[in-house]
């Protein structure tokens, strides 16, 4: 998928153009022309049901009878102002004649089911260029080509359904299937929309688009790559400050190794990693598989966002409580226990010799032996904690009456339920009357205890970030010395990095760089004692690993004996390479050394990394990545997220790290990429001490964009 480059500006003319053109698409209509094969099988008849009761013609240059529905032998035949939807399924050669056509006679809108396009080579590629530009010529909006009329598809209302409704984009009609069938567990669809390849009308466009329909809760995705970043980060902004979470799978999780890095970040950031960041920055849940594409967006769309994520676990086994309890732990849940006099109150009614301090474990032979009243009663003694938020009913296999009572009790409360409800039924037996129960309730399920505790975990996450959720940017800063400093390819220079580095607010450790053994000893005099020493050439760029950095060096001496030797060295290492000198640095005290990084991604332009630094950044590849701009709360999410975080806090009695002047520094690097755009390749600050009292880097790699 090709990746278009537009400004905010435009972006957002495009998504307000796309809401009107998405919303006559999806609306009523006044007609609908086919064009392709005359023939239609009694199946395909049965299916333009979808399209509703409008007028239709069948499209094709041979003719042909199609019983009551006109047959004509081109678009230009039809009568003007009576259609204005396009469907196509024609070779990929004939499809631009229609679109042109359809342009011609008024016709806005199209959806072309063709294949044969990009995903076929260089050849397809063209076509479906030449398509795009037939198609903005003519004013025609289309979905597709590649795909289906899944957007005009219907979905029954389950039973008993509470809650909002599910819209859904994909980029593949098969794996989009499989969720929608979800209607068979309760789930609830607005529209499911398939992009294709997405010659005009994208995935950013529908989810923009769904952000602002009052009967859609959330929206589920399931994509291969974006073609426009800069929409998508509106349309994804407007869905979390609509309320509305975005459930997505993002195939692609594959490293890039197109080229070689120069610098450690370049190296520890994969395709991935900035796609994750972006999930981050605006809310979004990420799934992996289908099942819980469908499992966590039909339990989001249900529970109403208020409503908060304190657990209550119910069942009938020990085993399944204390399971229940270890994934409720493992994704951050709290389950607040039940206080005595709950306890007692609920021990009136279940033996004694099982726990009910949370999970509550009925020990099975209640459910049997209660009646429903008494069975209810201690359901809402449970749910009366005013501790918890929520109720899970944790159903482990069909145990005839004893699962089916527990899913009839759920159907039975809850549609007054003083707590919502969660179910899971973990057995792959579903003709029960338990689980027909359980559909029947209109309560969200699923169909494992850890799919559940995730899903909660993630609603957990997604409340809070949304809580402090703000992306409001500041405009780019333009840097003087970017113009100097990048005006050519590869590693930039000592002198103009620092300057570049220096204008954007980075703070470096005091340095001066020098040509000869005198003029080091000379400045470390002024700077005072410990020093290091650093061989400085463009063509060195990993120069710790071979020994041309030296630390602690405590005297003019020392200084003057080391300084001529890292010079010859480097020579030698260089070869015909340059050598600009040697870089004369203060001794940073120790402190917790990070890496702050900037690379370009192909798609999401430049993104910022941070994460453990040193000489093992590489080995621990404990970093967190996010595309730019990046707000302060941005970077306090990724440092709260890496493992050595407890380490900033201050552990054994040392001083805990100045966070926020790290915060400040990335926040600064971030601007300067920014700022600089794609001239700049790729920033390496590693290490980046933190101190007490600040954060300084100690060295920096700076390398210039191929021009």
């Amino acid at each position: 998928m090709t990746t278009e480059s537009i400004t905010p500006e435009q972006a957002r003319a495009a998504l307000e153009q796309s809401d009107r053109d998405i919303a006559a698409i999806l609306g009523a209509r006044k007609g609908v022309a086919f064009v392709g094969s005359a023939r239609m099988s009694e199946a395909q008849r049965r299916q333009l049901a979808r399209y509703g009761d409008v007028k239709m013609y069948i499209v094709n240059p041979k003719g042909g009878d199609a019983g009551d529905i006109p047959v004509v032998t081109s678009v230009l035949d039809i009568p003007p102002g009576e259609v204005d939807l396009c469907v196509i399924k024609v070779s990929p050669r004939a499809t631009a004649k229609v679109i042109e056509e359809c342009g011609q006679c008024g016709i806005r809108y199209a959806l072309i089911w063709t294949d044969g396009y990009t995903e076929t080579g260089e050849e397809g590629a063209q076509l479906e260029r030449e398509l795009a530009e037939v198609a903005r010529k003519g004013g025609v909006r289309v979905i597709g080509p590649n795909t289906n009329d899944n957007a005009f598809e219907r979905f029954p209302e389950p039973a008993n359904h509470r809650g909002g409704k599910i819209a859904m984009v994909t980029q593949s009609g098969a794996n989009g299937r499989s969720v929608v069938e979800g209607v068979a567990m309760g789930a609830s669809f607005y529209r499911w929309v398939t992009a294709g390849n997405e010659v005009d009308l994208e995935v950013a466009d529908f989810v923009h688009h769904f952000a602002g329909i009052d009967e859609v809760a959330v929206i589920a995705l399931y994509v291969e790559g974006f073609k426009s970043p800069e929409k998508l980060k509106i349309a994804l902004d407007r869905a979390m400050r609509a309320g509305k979470p975005v459930v997505a799978i993002k195939m692609g999780a594959t490293e890039r190794g197109a080229k070689a890095a120069a610098s450690h970040t370049g190296h520890l950031v994969g395709a991935d990693a900035v796609v994750s960041g972006l999930f981050r920055q605006y809310g979004v849940v990420r799934v992996h598989d289908v099942d819980e594409l469908l499992e966590f967006a039909n339990f989001f769309s249900k529970l109403p966002l208020d409503a908060g994520s304190r657990c209550a676990m119910y069942t009938i086994s020990g085993g399944t409580a204390a399971l229940m309890a270890e994934h409720a732990d493992g994704n951050g849940l709290e389950m607040p226990e039940n206080p005595p006099e709950l306890r007692e109150a609920i021990y009136q009614h279940i033996p004694r010799n099982v726990s009910v301090l949370n999970p509550v474990d009925n020990g099975g032979v209640f459910v049997m032996t209660a009646t429903p009243e008494v069975r209810r009663e201690v359901i809402d003694l449970i749910a009366s904690n005013p501790e918890i938020d929520l109720l899970v009913f944790g159903m482990n296999a069909a145990y005839g009456p004893l699962s089916d009572r527990m899913a009839e009790d759920m159907l039975a409360l809850a549609p007054a339920a003083a707590k919502p409800m969660i179910g899971v039924w973990t057995s792959i037996i579903t003709d029960t009357q338990g689980y027909r129960d359980l559909v029947a309730s209109g309560v969200p399920f699923f169909r494992s205890f850890g799919k559940a505790m995730r899903a909660l975990g993630a609603r957990k996450r997604y409340i809070e970030a949304r809580a402090c959720y703000a992306r409001d940017i500041a405009p780019v800063r333009p840097l003087n010395g970017a113009a100097d400093a990048l005006g050519q390819s590869g590693v930039v220079g000592a002198a103009e990095a620092a300057a570049l580095l220096g204008e954007a607010g980075i703070v470096l450790a005091r340095e001066a760089l020098v040509q000869t053994a005198d003029e080091a000893a000379a400045t470390a005099d002024g700077f005072g004692y410990p020093v290091v020493l650093k061989l400085m050439s463009p063509d060195i760029p990993h120069k710790t690993d071979k020994g041309l950095v030296k630390l602690n060096i405590g005297s003019a001496e020392a200084v003057r004996d080391i300084a001529a030797d890292l010079l010859a060295r480097g020579r030698d290492y260089a070869g015909d390479g340059r050598i600009d000198g040697v870089l004369v640095q203060e001794q940073v005290p120790q402190g917790i050394e990070m890496i702050i990084g900037l690379t370009q991604d192909p798609q999401f332009g430049p993104a910022l990394t941070i994460g453990a630094g040193g000489v093992h950044a590489e080995v621990l590849k404990d970093v967190a990545t996010m595309p730019l701009p990046v707000t302060e709360g941005d970077v306090r999410e990724m440092i709260s997220g890496l493992r050595l975080a407890p380490l900033l806090a201050g552990v054994r009695g040392a001083a805990p790290a100045d966070t926020e002047a790290l915060v400040r520094l990335a926040c600064a690097v971030g601007e300067l990429g920014r700022s600089c755009g794609p001239a700049l390749a790729e920033l390496d600050l590693n290490p980046v001490v933190v101190l007490p009292d600040r954060a300084v880097a100690v060295d920096a790699l700076v390398v210039a964009a191929e021009r």
